[in-house]
């Protein structure tokens, strides 16, 4: 991959991130924390969120494609997002996905050992944005995009507390 492309898909990541951190000061009574790796890259995913009933791992990502591939999260990440999840009872590892290109802008939260299990079942290492949308084989929260007063993009996340409270 060139270094220009490798940037460009660098930003896209990042322009995600920050607007789920923005998104995360409309929930009330939540609490975020950045995960930092220190450019070790072994971080276990990119923040932490405690709300009132959950503790949410996050992992997020943005794509111009049409399917979240299992590929998109490293294996430390993988690792940090199951072993999360299989702690305390409470504890979701969630992968929030952004789906933006020409003809696409949609967002979506699900479960990583959801995602997991369906591609177990299906045999897959990915899962078609098509199955993600009809949410018949794979748990998911659709994220409303939303601007604020100030035009900025963001996300309501209502959804994901009242899903896997």
């Amino acid at each position: 991959m060139t270094d220009t492309k490798q940037q460009e898909r660098r930003q896209r990541g990042e322009d995600f991130q920050t607007e789920l951190r923005r998104s995360w000061r409309h929930i009330p009574n939540s609490w975020r924390m950045r995960i930092s790796d220190q450019n070790s890259g072994t971080r276990p995913a990119d923040d932490v969120i405690l709300l009132r009933y959950i503790n949410i791992l996050v992992e997020a990502k943005r794509t111009n494609g049409d399917r979240f591939t299992l590929s998109m999260v490293r294996p430390n990440q993988q690792k940090g997002l199951y072993d999360f999840d299989a702690v305390l009872p409470q504890n979701k590892g969630l992968i929030f996905i952004s789906f933006l290109n020409d003809t696409t802008d949609e967002a979506y939260a699900f479960r990583f050992i959801d995602a997991l299990r369906y591609m177990r079942n299906m045999g897959t290492h990915y899962v078609p944005l098509e199955d993600i949308r009809k949410g018949q084989q794979l748990k998911r929260v659709i994220l409303p995009i939303m601007h604020d007063s100030n035009g900025d993009r963001y996300y309501d996340l209502k959804g994901v507390e009242i899903c896997y409270k």
